[in-house]
């Protein structure tokens, strides 16, 4: 069975910096967390748009607010394809974050830092001739 889902990424963005957050993966392999940009799937009835806005509240504990969407995404993993939009995000006030559970920490980085935190080469892929 062919499956397509919807996911939507936040690149929070705030004086050059970019919001990366450490995010918990599997426990049972040595560096259990991987950074990423806030990231969530679209629910069915749900506008991607207001996904993103969910999933910055829910991950960060603070209200979003989209900027534009800088690129969108395809990728096929087995039987199922994940397209995706990201947008540039931006918060108010960093000092009210409170991570969810599955998170470890977060961090305000260049761009020029991603390929030191961000591991996922096809993100890094998407990001290198995006304007963000």
């Amino acid at each position: 069975m062919q499956n397509i889902y919807l996911r939507v990424k936040g690149i929070i963005k705030k004086d050059g910096k970019f919001l990366l957050l450490k995010r918990w993966v599997d426990d049972r392999i040595p560096d259990p967390f991987l950074w990423e940009f806030v990231d969530a799937e679209v629910n069915f009835g749900e506008s991607p748009d207001e996904a993103m806005l969910r999933a910055i509240g829910e991950i960060l504990s603070v209200e979003g607010e989209i900027e534009r969407i800088v690129y969108t995404w395809s990728n096929l993993i087995g039987d199922s394809q994940c397209v995706g939009i990201a947008y540039i995000c931006s918060i108010e006030d960093e000092g009210d974050i409170v991570l969810g559970e599955e998170y470890g920490e977060w961090e305000w980085v260049g761009r020029e830092e991603f390929p030191d935190y961000i591991e996922n080469k096809y993100v890094l892929d998407d990001l290198k001739d995006v304007k963000l």
